[in-house]
């Protein structure tokens, strides 16, 4: 039996989903960082494992090397970027050129872009003398004391939409599970509960930052998601659209946007989670509480 408590914090809303595990000798985090219009999410395992996912636009770079440098991040284990477009990678470019934090691995979906961002992040890979490696249906990866399942896209995709063959992650933290569909539509949604059973999640990081083509109600439906994080930021686009709030609504979810809320934390021993915005505004004591 599923219940949750509340707490006001300095104004800010603090949830917490009670589950059973083994405690865990510091939490996992999930930050997602507010980059503007685009997406870049710090997942911390709780154990030393760090992996960036996406990064914005470039102008974005310097502010997440900032935040990582804040809450103590030494190297990235792994860089994934989901997909080609600028406003998830053109920010890992001054990340993996930043000497301070060193990367170890960087991953993307197996097909290249055609744009002058993504000459440079590539670029930006070679020239530490690493290599970019595909991330595909159906690989499973152990990452730290994270268990991810890699559910889109396929390989063998002849020159395929960047959204449409956007990586897909499923991140299983002991009982906590989040799923980050980079900026898939409805039907690529539609395609992920083929590829998993049962596939639910209490923490979803809303696909293509809102937009009225993401985001049915049939895949919702299936999520479930308690917590409903929309990255986003000022744009031409209309993201958030009224329709996925709504649709989002209905499904009883909590929706966090980092254009209202700011940094969005998610702080978990696998066995309940926290929701936490504006983590980087908070005093350094409290802080403490929710990094490592």
């Amino acid at each position: 039996m599923r219940f949750r408590s509340f707490l006001i914090l300095l104004p800010l809303l603090l949830s917490t989903t009670p589950k059973e595990v083994d405690a865990a000798p510091h939490p996992m985090t999930m930050a997602f960082i507010d980059v503007g219009q685009g997406d870049a999410t710090l997942i911390r395992d709780g154990n030393g494992y760090d992996i960036l996912v996406d990064g914005g636009r470039k102008s974005a770079g310097e502010s997440i090397l900032s935040y990582m440098q804040q809450v103590g991040v030494d190297d990235l284990e792994v860089v994934l970027a989901t997909h080609a477009d600028s406003d998830h990678i053109g920010g890992l470019i001054a990340v993996i050129e930043g000497g301070d934090i060193p990367v170890e691995n960087v991953y993307y979906n197996g097909y290249p872009g055609d744009t002058q961002t993504w000459s440079d992040f590539s670029a930006a890979v070679d020239a530490e003398g690493l290599s970019l490696i595909p991330a595909q249906f159906p690989q499973n990866f152990n990452w730290g004391s994270l268990n991810i399942q890699v559910l889109n896209p396929l390989s063998g995709l002849s020159d395929p939409d960047q959204n449409e063959a956007s990586i897909v992650l499923l991140i299983d933290y002991a009982q906590v599970t989040a799923l980050l569909p980079a900026d898939v539509d409805s039907g690529v949604e539609e395609l992920l509960s083929h590829r998993v059973p049962s596939l639910q999640a209490e923490i979803l990081k809303v696909p293509h930052h809102g937009s009225e083509y993401s985001s049915s109600q049939s895949f919702l439906g299936e999520i479930q998601p308690q917590e409903a994080i929309i990255s986003v930021g000022q744009n031409p686009y209309g993201h958030p659209a009224s329709e996925t709030l709504s649709r989002l609504t209905n499904t009883d979810a909590h929706i966090w946007r980092t254009d209202f809320h700011g940094t969005i934390l998610v702080s978990s021993d696998g066995e309940s989670y926290q929701m936490l915005p504006r983590i980087t505004f908070l005093p350094l004591s409290l802080r403490r509480l929710f990094t490592h």
